[in-house]
């Protein structure tokens, strides 16, 4: 069990370490999927050939609508049924407050997703969050269902899974759980393992394309945990996926 005990500062340490890693895995993610899309404006956010450089659309409306057809025209600027087989990487940050918590935990999350049609994604995800007091580390798995459209709201189902820890009153125990050089001084603190922490969700958002093949989202969640429904969650979030086929 001592072994599991976490000191402040090596805890703050192990925070470093994650953000580091997370930061060097989602740039080198972004870098690998970016290079065939490049740095670029949103393409054509009010004309109805958007999507001109995938071929599944390029193909499929190489004639296009008349300028008087109206609806033609909506009907090309909405259409994202060309997403199927579509697959990438993606990045997600939010904020959770588990419970009552007055003290939110800023998350990020890393992770693969793919089309299986056009109005259908599953995902999978490594998640890391932290405040001043705890963290936590896992991963996540879900489903989404959306609109085959450029604007694509969504709604769907997750589960995670991972690692907590827990923050208790530590003036008493004879250790130095500080490092300062001080033992059981008014307010010391020992940080732990808490054990497994997992919860499924059902959450709802929007997407954006912001070119074929990337995609802005903000979502919402509600996390219903193992630790009872006081240790419930509500997390807010955005994210940002490039896809190539």
């Amino acid at each position: 069990m001592n072994s599991l005990i976490l000191n402040r500062s090596q805890c703050s340490r192990h925070r470093i370490v994650v953000v580091f890693g997370w930061g060097v895995a989602t740039l080198l993610c972004l870098l690998h999927f970016a290079r065939p899309v490049q740095a670029q404006l949103p393409t054509g956010i009010t004309k109805s050939r958007w999507a001109m450089d995938d071929p599944d659309y390029a193909q499929k409306y190489a004639d296009g609508a008349e300028k008087t057809d109206v609806p033609g025209k909506i009907k090309q600027a909405a259409d994202a049924r060309f997403l199927k087989d579509s697959s990438g990487c993606y990045f997600s940050g939010g904020l959770t407050a588990f419970g009552t918590s007055s003290n939110p935990m800023g998350s990020l999350e890393l992770g693969y997703t793919g089309y299986g049609t056009s109005f259908m994604t599953n995902r999978m995800g490594f998640v890391a969050a932290a405040n001043d007091d705890d963290y936590f580390l896992g991963g996540e798995l879900g489903m989404r269902f959306q609109t085959p459209t450029r604007l694509a709201p969504f709604v769907g189902w997750g589960l995670f899974a991972g690692a907590s820890s827990t923050t208790e009153s530590a003036d008493d125990d004879n250790i130095d759980n500080d490092d300062d050089g001080d033992i059981d001084e008014w307010g010391e603190e020992e940080e732990s393992f808490d054990g497994a922490l997992m919860a499924i969700y059902p959450e709802t958002g929007i997407h954006f394309w912001w070119t074929p093949r990337v995609r802005i989202s903000g979502f919402g969640r509600y996390l219903v945990t193992t630790e009872g429904r006081d240790a419930d969650a509500w997390y807010y979030g955005a994210s940002i996926a490039i896809l190539s086929k």
